[in-house]
């Protein structure tokens, strides 16, 4: 679907890495899932689901210096770390991208993960011609909105009674600029130039 590859990375801070997410990943994503989300985490079988989707944009970030058991014990990962963060769209080329979800653990918010797994998707939504971004944020979520909003996205409704809990969602939408990137970052190489915060 897209020129993401999980061979190619793109590593920031000297110790983040944002790749695309394989099947060897899905402990730490539902570890983070379960963590972030407690009150309706996703499956699993979702997340496995979402790996075999060719619509679906479903990119980690990792924390390459933070040593994971499986790591300890086999290496069988590779130079795998611990998984900081996660995103996952929809890009309907070229029509639009829903964002499903995004998530970074507790420990690493306010470090810049979010925002670039936001600039992937954005690249991808470029280099793909999709003109648009939707997704769903809770009312209450007030550092997620501001985090969309930094990127451009504006509300555009309200969804009643959107989760399981009975709270609200806004609407939020995002025209894509369809200009290139101009800080170095290429999205489909996953390299980038510059290192970020």
């Amino acid at each position: 679907m897209t020129e993401l590859s999980s061979e190619k990375q793109r590593k920031i801070q000297n110790s983040f890495v944002f790749r695309k997410a394989g099947p060897e990943d899905l402990d730490g994503i539902c570890d983070l899932e379960k963590i972030c989300f407690p009150q309706e985490p996703w499956s699993r079988q979702m997340f496995s689901e979402e790996l075999e989707n060719d619509l679906a944009l479903f990119v980690i970030a990792e924390d390459a210096a933070a040593e994971t058991v499986l790591d300890k014990v086999c290496d069988a990962a590779g130079d795998r770390g611990k998984t900081a963060g996660y995103i996952i769209a929809w890009v309907i080329a070229p029509a639009e991208c829903q964002i499903g979800s995004i998530a970074v653990l507790p420990e690493y918010r306010r470090s810049g993960i979010a925002s670039e797994l936001m600039g992937i998707l954005i690249d991808v939504c470029r280099q793909t011609g999709t003109p648009e971004v939707y997704l769903e944020v809770r009312v209450s979520n007030r550092p997620a909105i501001r985090l969309y909003e930094s990127f451009g996205f504006r509300i555009d409704g309200l969804r009643k009674h959107y989760y399981q809990d009975g709270e609200d969602a806004y609407t939020m939408g995002l025209a894509v600029s369809l200009k290139e990137r101009t800080d170095g970052v290429s999205c489909g190489d996953i390299q980038t130039e510059r290192v970020s915060s």
